[in-house]
């Protein structure tokens, strides 16, 4: 049996290809591994859709009720609906993330660890054109104390250089330059 928009792949390739998803998923190892992986996986909408659906989940857990979730979520009352439901019938993947949901670490801020627009999950997705700043950041966080300061002490002769080396002081330089030349015939 087919459910409405679901592909033409026999019963058996698509309970393959759901394992398959489930065995990718269950190695990830922090909140923010999946938040790359679900960024990388769906679009925005389907990140939200899916994330709406846990929120309808635990507002149900705790009582609430329908015209109040549909108003804080924007969301219809049959969606609200059909999450009862699956609770209902059985929602134990639900009640398992709700009971072990945890707190993201402070490394990123929730909004741009699952916002796919962010500064950040740009970065991750086209590394190619960022990879210097991300080598830096590799760098810097494997790093040890010792190469830390190292690190610091190379960032503060770059500021030296910039500081030094201002338009004005360039435009001097170059001016310098080019009388000395100009006085020698070159």
């Amino acid at each position: 049996m087919q459910t409405r928009g679901s592909s033409k792949l026999t019963t058996s390739k698509r309970r393959e290809l759901v394992v398959n998803i489930c065995r990718a998923l269950s190695v990830l190892k922090s909140s923010e591994e999946v938040a790359q992986a679900l960024t990388d996986l769906l679009t925005p909408k389907e990140v939200e859709t899916i994330a709406k659906r846990l929120q309808i989940a635990e507002c149900l857990v705790k009582g609430e009720h329908y015209l109040s979730i549909r108003a804080q979520l924007k969301v219809g009352l049959s969606t609200i609906a059909r999450v009862n439901t699956w609770l209902n019938l059985s929602g134990e993947g639900f009640k398992i993330m709700l009971t072990r949901k945890r707190t993201i670490p402070k490394k990123l801020s929730e909004q741009e660890l699952f916002d796919p627009y962010s500064w950040s999950n740009i970065k991750r997705r086209y590394s190619m054109h960022f990879w210097p700043a991300l080598l830096l950041d590799d760098l810097i966080r494997s790093a040890d104390m010792k190469e830390k300061q190292k690190i610091q002490k190379a960032f503060e002769k770059f500021d030296i250089k910039k500081s030094t080396f201002s338009k004005e002081e360039n435009k001097k330089l170059y001016e310098q330059f080019s009388s000395m030349l100009n006085n020698k015939g070159i």
